[in-house]
Parts: C-alpha cells; sequence; structure tokens
C-alpha cells in the first residue's frame, strides 16, 4: 500500500438556487459543512455561482487562505433539444460571465473547473474553446437517477472525448471527466444500483449501510482505494456533499434535522479515518491540475475490489427501483484505459464485462462489447514456475484483456510474446491487456519466482 499516491478530495454544491423545493444560498449548511471538514484539516471545494459568491465570498477566501479551499463554478443551465448552435453560443456567453465574476472575487483560482450532471459534446466543445481543465459531476454506470445517465464512462478521472462525451479521448484532449462522487465499484457492479454504493452521506444514511455511529461501511470502501495505491500511480478518491442537504432553515429543509445530524457525525469520522493515513488532502481544482501535469493521456487505471458484507436494509429508499441485491460477491477487478472498459471476476480469465469505445459515437449506449471464448490451451506449475498458453477465439478487432488468478507472490514475467502488455496486481492477478485483430490470437506467457535457485538451496 502507498497511500502518499491517493489524492483524496470533498466538494460540496454551495450555489444559490431557486427550486420547488429550496431558494437561496444554503448559507447554514456550508457553514455547517466547514465547520466539520476544517476541524480535520479537511480543504473543501465548493461549487458556486454569482447567486452564492455574493453571499459566501468573504468566508471562502478566509477559508481559502486557512485551509486550502477552493471554488469552480456550478454551469449554468442549458437546454439540449433545441437548436445546438444557439445552445453553444447561449452557454458559452453564460459561462464566460459567470467565470469572469468567480476570476475577480478569487483571482488565486487558476486551474477552470465547471460542475454539471449534465453533459453533452455541445458542452465540452464549449468547455474546451473557453480553456476548461475540467468537469466535474459523472456517474459511473448510472442511469436513470436524478435524469442522469451515464453508464458507459469510466471512473474517476480522464480526458474527455469532446465527440462522445462518455468516452475517453484515445489520444490527448484538454478537458478532464471527474466523478460526481466515488462509488463503491464492487458492489455498486454487482448489485446495479451505484447511486446507493457510494461515498454519498444520505444515500448511504438512507440504505441502512452507515450511520452517525458506525462508519464500517466507508471505512472497508475507503481500504479498498487505498489497497489499490500498489498498482496504479495515482488513484483519485472523491467525496461530495450538498450544503443544502446539511442545513433546515426556511430556504432548505430537504432531509430532517436527524439526518442532517447524522451525516455530519458520519463525515466526522470519516474525515477522522482519512486523516490516519499520509494521503494527499487537497481541493479540487489542484487534483485536476496534478492529473493533467502527471497524465498527458488518460491513465490506465486498475482496481481489485473485495465485498464489505455489510448489506443495506429493506426499507422504501432500497426497495424504490424494485429492490436491491446484496452479496457477498466475488472478488473482482476492473479496469479501463482510453479503449475500453474491462470487469473481471475472480476465477475467471475473460472478461464478464467488455466496453470498447473505439469506433463507437453513440451516446444512448454503453459501449457494452460481445465477448470472444478464451480458451488455456497449455498450463505447466511448479513451485518456481509457471507456463501459460491462451487462445482467444475468432471476434471482430477490438481492445481486449486476460486476468489469470492465482498466488502470485515473488513471481515476475520472464516471457511474453510481443505487444502483449501486463501487470501484476497485488500478488493476485496477472493481467494481459492488448488487441484483437479480426483473428484468433495465441498468447504465451512465462511466470518464474524471483531468486528460485537461492530458495530451493534454502530448502535443502
Amino acid at each position: 500500500m502507498k497511500p502518499e499516491r491517493l489524492i483524496y478530495t470533498f466538494v460540496s454544491f454551495a450555489s444559490y438556487l431557486d427550486k420547488v423545493w429550496g431558494k437561496g444560498t444554503p448559507v447554514a449548511g456550508v457553514e455547517r459543512t466547514a465547520a466539520v471538514a476544517h476541524k480535520h484539516g479537511i480543504p473543501v471545494t465548493w461549487i458556486v455561482n454569482s447567486g452564492s459568491i455574493a453571499e459566501l465570498g468573504n468566508q471562502i477566501r478566509d477559508w481559502h487562505d486557512q485551509f486550502g479551499d477552493s471554488v469552480i463554478l456550478n454551469c449554468p443551465s442549458f437546454i439540449c433539444d433545441y437548436d445546438k448552435g444557439e445552445m453553444k453560443h447561449s452557454l458559452k456567453r453564460e459561462l464566460e460571465r459567470e467565470w469572469n465574476i468567480l476570476s475577480h472575487e478569487f483571482p488565486w483560482v487558476q486551474t477552470k473547473v465547471v460542475a454539471s450532471g449534465y453533459v453533452n459534446n455541445e458542452m465540452v466543445q464549449v468547455l474546451e474553446d473557453l480553456g476548461f481543465d475540467g468537469v466535474w459531476g459523472y456517474c459511473w454506470e448510472q442511469v436513470w437517477w436524478d435524469g442522469i445517465s451515464h453508464r458507459g464512462c469510466p471512473w474517476g478521472m480522464w480526458y474527455i472525448d469532446s465527440s462522445r462525451y462518455k468516452a475517453p479521448h484515445r489520444e490527448g484532449g484538454t478537458v478532464v471527466a471527474c466523478e460526481w462522487t466515488s462509488r463503491d465499484l464492487h458492489a455498486a457492479y454487482h448489485s446495479g444500483n451505484p447511486c446507493l454504493f457510494s461515498t454519498d452521506p444520505n444515500d448511504v444514511l438512507r440504505a441502512g449501510l452507515c450511520s452517525g455511529k458506525d462508519i464500517r461501511y466507508w471505512e472497508h470502501l475507503f481500504q479498498q482505494y487505498l489497497v489499490n495505491t500498489e498498482s496504479n500511480d495515482a488513484v483519485f478518491f472523491i467525496q461530495h456533499q450538498e450544503a443544502h442537504e446539511m442545513e433546515v432553515s426556511y430556504n432548505y429543509s430537504v432531509y430532517p434535522l436527524t439526518d442532517v445530524e447524522q451525516s455530519e457525525e458520519m463525515l466526522d469520522r470519516f474525515f477522522g479515518c482519512v486523516r490516519k493515513f499520509d494521503v494527499v488532502r487537497t481541493n479540487l481544482p489542484d487534483a485536476i491540475r496534478t492529473y493533467k501535469t502527471i497524465n498527458p493521456r488518460t491513465a490506465p487505471n486498475s482496481m481489485l475490489t473485495g465485498d464489505s458484507g455489510i448489506h443495506p436494509e429493506m426499507n422504501a429508499y432500497t426497495l424504490m427501483q424494485g429492490g436491491t441485491p446484496f452479496g457477498p460477491w466475488p472478488k473482482t477487478f476492473f479496469y479501463y484505459d482510453s479503449e475500453c472498459q474491462m470487469v473481471f471476476t475472480e476465477g475467471r480469465t475473460q472478461p464478464a464485462l467488455l466496453r470498447n469505445y473505439v469506433g463507437k459515437a453513440r451516446m444512448d449506449e454503453d459501449f457494452t462489447e460481445s465477448i470472444p471464448m478464451v480458451v488455456l490451451e497449455n498450463y505447466v506449475k511448479s513451485d518456481s514456475q509457471i507456463d501459460l498458453e491462451f487462445n482467444v477465439g475468432m471476434t471482430a478487432p477490438k481492445p481486449f484483456g486476460i486476468a489469470y488468478w492465482d498466488e502470485l507472490g515473488g513471481f515476475e514475467v520472464a516471457g511474453i510474446e510481443p505487444g502483449i502488455e501486463y501487470r501484476l496486481i497485488q500478488n493476485k492477478i496477472l493481467f494481459l491487456r492488448f488487441s484483437l485483430e479480426g483473428q484468433p490470437k495465441r498468447i504465451r506467457v512465462r511466470l518464474r519466482k524471483q531468486n528460485a535457485t537461492q530458495e530451493a538451496a534454502n530448502k535443502t
């Protein structure tokens, strides 16, 4: 585990709204959220607009100086179902106006990030034109909920292809996608309910996964991300809570006071958990700048996950979409890069899910691809060496991968076919990444134990 590779950010929606369920700037919720975060030295990234900047500007400037807080811009509303050229022109005008206000009030903000759960190609193109660095609000595997359907996109951070807003840019890109809030990849995938299994305080509270006195579920989730720092250069853990969900007032009463207080207690405990580890705690603009500095293109990302053993309650919330399945589910390996996303369950060499980003342009689909048969034609294993020979069946050209599950402590790759990329994951998986070209493919791999000769001598 390499905790210094985990980059933790906490984001809070703190914009002026005018909705049927609330109106105004959630000042009380902002102050409650700030108090619990700053108690633990956690910088907050506030999602603001011109309306809330007028009321919160002085406080945020003070918090920036004391705790490293920062801001990103709540994207002005835009309509997707009329002339695209006019929509782009209108959005560009409003973004410029709002950003000018933000940059005047917070001149130290150099990384331009916008917040929006609603994304389309035209929006990303406007962001590119205006020199924005990132967009916060992507929701891995989500459909329907809050009118947001992003199923098919990667988790974490990645460069957006502005002609295919749910897919990574093949080469480089300029605008980085940022997740709304980090998900429990394991339970979200197996249950089909990514909104419930996440780092959102209200969702896990309503589901009975956490309470003000018990955040073991979150602690397990955070540990999963920490462990995967071994296999990634950087792991980004993003957590979000709306400020208007942290107050009960004339303006906002989204949840009862008991829920607000429990959410505060949960965050208090979780921030204390984060502080126990030598992770990077920073604001979102700085995290996105870090991503762009170390990654000129979308970085491959992998996660090996396991079951928490903590199950949701059966109640009105968890039954809302027909019920929520729960585990235990087998260990699961998740992977994505600029060409594909794959999921493998323990013991299986071929993926259970393959999303192919190459040549796919329809954003009403989720890039799911057919999976060819994988046959292990040769397998020879001793204490010091493992020889594998896989045969991948005939299929259309596509990115692909194989996962070999075993106890691999001390082993290293001693021989492999040309053109095959590989990763050894936590001494449990040999992951092979390659492309299929429309013909069957044979892959030979040799694993050899390090210092095998010395180990044999020691046994005698």
